[in-house]
């Protein structure tokens, strides 16, 4: 009896180890199971040629963004009633985290901001996300390139 109970707290230590060890790879996986995905082809492909979706005019400063190199973005969003718009992207080929800007109300229905990508060890990358006023959201993706 007592070498069971010896084992059985082995086999309980050993597991707990386990699962701590593999426990980020575990939840990253499961969020990303979890998570809805943003079709390319469905996005507002921003660049400096205005993109309207859903009556939104979006419009990059630049067609390529160069990570870690500000760019600026101006939305003309009709019939708002918001101060700020926020953006939220990922990166579609390689997982960066997921950046956040929130974009000023300048005047009426036209928001601009800024927008900061981060560093990657890809040459080009393609990131997708959201545009929202809190009520109604515009799914985008744009291009970085160093």
């Amino acid at each position: 009896m007592k070498i069971l109970s010896t084992v059985f707290k082995i086999v309980c230590i050993t597991a707990l180890l386990l699962i701590g060890f593999f426990f980020s790879d575990m939840t990253h996986f499961v969020k990303n199971q979890l998570k809805p995905s943003i079709a390319i082809e469905d996005t507002c492909q921003l660049s400096t040629q205005p993109c309207i979706q859903n009556g939104v005019n979006i419009q990059l400063q630049k067609d390529t963004l160069t990570p870690l190199e500000p760019s600026s973005i101006t939305v003309k969003w009709p019939n708002t009633n918001s101060e700020k718009l926020l953006l939220s992207l990922q990166g579609l080929e390689m997982e960066m985290g997921n950046p956040i800007f929130q974009l000023t109300k300048t005047n009426d229905n036209t928001f601009e901001g800024e927008i900061l990508l981060p560093i990657c060890t890809q040459n080009t990358m393609v990131w997708t996300g959201t545009l929202t006023d809190g009520n109604t959201e515009i799914t985008i993706s744009l291009k970085a390139q160093q």
